[in-house]
């Protein structure tokens, strides 16, 4: 297993005596795992901090962040027998506590309540040094920031729980801005206190709380921030380009010279249990991506409740590449009906040379972060070893070249130009200067809107669409907002303005009068 474990391992002491000293009949309960007990040492904490670490494999981190950042966007339709699901994905929010929508609050609010209880028991044990205390604490607030920001840019408002809460605790809900302003604390003493690097794969990094200061920045439209901390990124020269686009999406190259976090995942998977939460009653927890169980296709052992828009296909269709073939990532990121005649010598699901309609429909599919490429079928779903990228560097790289244009603005487009150049390259695009795009050097204007699309190709069923169409004006901006229409039937038929934000659990707002319901709703 190629994951970052902490063991944890508890030694039974016997004790012995001579003496019949009734002192010895006193004695705490080893098995009860409670807060005198169990969090009075440094070995206590750095033991709670793996509990902070395992969050990452609730159903939140595991795939419902995919279901609600693309799932909620233009990417996706459903036909799902699932009314729920279909339901949600198409924007027809009948139940507030639909399981995908209360799952992923409850469970990003676990992973606060474990770094909170990190954070403040660090503060109540004597430690070896400073720095190896600090080390621990910004690894909890890393992961804090990295939940809060999710809620904000999901929910928009929520309560701030920094301190270890009770089940009856009835916190107030804070704005969208009251929560930058916290996430951001976090992620800077994050970076101030974390290495470089570590010894093992999947902890929380300088640079992972730098491209998270980055996006959180970058989507609360602060841009001269965000520029500063993407070039931290960039400028450390300690991450590059994967030379094939699809290494970022399979097993066999996770941790590649392009990651800058990712969750590690393997192919153990144990229990459902474990993934729709992680129990405190000795559950084992699944080691697993799930998130291909949804989204392949039924011909592929999947469940098939997730369509992707055919406008997709037509985005990557705008162009050729120099040598007159279409560019790669539509191969590796969609399943369609063409994709034989467009790519030939494809073989999907070790199996079909050819697309079959009284097999495989006429609905496009995900094929990114698929197991087709070494898998049949059904053998492998439910036991996905890829690793969730939750940031890479080409999508940094593009992030990057927004924010200059955001700052510089026209005068800036040059250097943001080399930075898209650099994604295209890889797909072997021409530069946008020699391309038949050449024009959207001209204006910002121009630029941003080519830069929405070369964004899109990069990063596709990834996590960030549903937060890049509402910095861009989903909601807000009548003009971009009709664009978004146009080509995703779900938004022309069910989106009104307030539904760029999702709705707070029901059962959160009746069970705190502190916390109101999001406009709209």
């Amino acid at each position: 297993m190629k994951k970052f474990i902490i063991a944890i391992s508890v030694a039974a002491a016997g004790i012995v005596s001579a003496s019949c000293n009734p002192d010895l009949l006193d004695l705490a309960n080893p098995n009860a795992l409670v807060a005198e007990n169990s969090w009075n040492t440094q070995k206590d904490v750095e033991a709670g901090l793996v509990g902070v670490y395992h969050t990452l494999y609730n159903c939140y981190w595991n795939s419902f962040n995919a279901f609600q950042i693309s799932g909620q966007s233009d990417e996706f339709y459903s036909l799902s027998p699932d009314a729920d699901l279909a339901g949600y994905v198409n924007l027809k929010y009948a139940n507030y506590d639909q399981r995908w929508n209360y799952y992923s609050w409850q469970y990003l609010y676990q992973s606060v309540f474990r770094s909170n209880q990190v954070i403040h028991y660090a503060e109540q044990v004597e430690w070896k040094d400073e720095t190896t205390k600090n080390q621990v604490v910004a690894q909890a607030r890393a992961m804090r920031g990295m939940a809060y920001y999710n809620l904000a840019m999901l929910y928009k408002k929520a309560p701030i729980v920094d301190w270890v809460s009770a089940p009856d605790d009835q916190p107030n809900e804070a704005t969208f801005d009251e929560l930058v302003d916290f996430i951001e604390k976090d992620f800077l003493f994050a970076a101030q206190n974390l290495p470089e690097s570590w010894p093992e794969v999947g902890r929380f990094t300088k640079y992972f709380a730098y491209d998270f200061l980055g996006k959180l920045y970058m989507n609360s439209k602060q841009w001269s921030k965000a520029k500063d901390a993407f070039e931290v990124v960039i400028k450390s020269n300690k991450f590059s380009l994967a030379p094939v686009y699809h290494d970022n999406f399979r097993h066999t190259t996770n941790n590649n010279c392009e990651s800058i976090f990712e969750i590690q995942n393997s192919d153990r998977n144990d229990t459902w249990g474990g993934f729709w939460s992680i129990a405190n009653d000795g559950a084992v927890c699944s080691f697993t991506a799930r998130r291909d169980e949804f989204f392949a296709p039924s011909f592929g052992g999947g469940f098939g409740d997730y369509s992707v828009y055919e406008w997709l296909v037509d985005m990557y269709k705008d162009e050729k590449t120099k040598d007159g073939k279409w560019d790669e990532r539509l191969r590796d990121n969609i399943m369609y009906p063409e994709m034989f005649d467009d790519f030939p010598g494809q073989v999907l699901y070790q199996k079909w040379t050819a697309w079959d309609p009284s097999v495989h429909g006429m609905q496009h599919r995900v094929r990114k972060y698929c197991v087709d490429y070494y898998a049949e079928g059904a053998v492998a779903l439910g036991n996905n070893p890829i690793n969730m990228r939750l940031l890479r560097y080409g999508e940094t790289l593009l992030s990057y070249a927004e924010c200059l244009v955001e700052v510089g603005g026209d005068s800036a487009i040059p250097e943001a130009a080399s930075y898209v150049d650099m994604i295209r390259e890889r797909v072997n695009l021409y530069p946008l200067a020699e391309s038949v795009h050449k024009d959207c050097l001209g204006s910002k204007k121009a630029f941003m809107q080519r830069l929405r699309i070369e964004r899109e190709k990069e990063t596709c069923f990834e996590y960030e669409r549903f937060f890049d169409l509402r910095r861009w004006g989903l909601g807000t901006d009548e003009e971009f907002t009709n664009e978004i229409k146009a080509h995703a039937t779900k938004f022309k038929d069910n989106f009104k303005p307030g539904k760029e934000w999702l709705p707070i659990p029901r059962s959160d707002v009746d069970n705190n009068p502190n916390l109101t319901q999001n406009e709209g709703y």
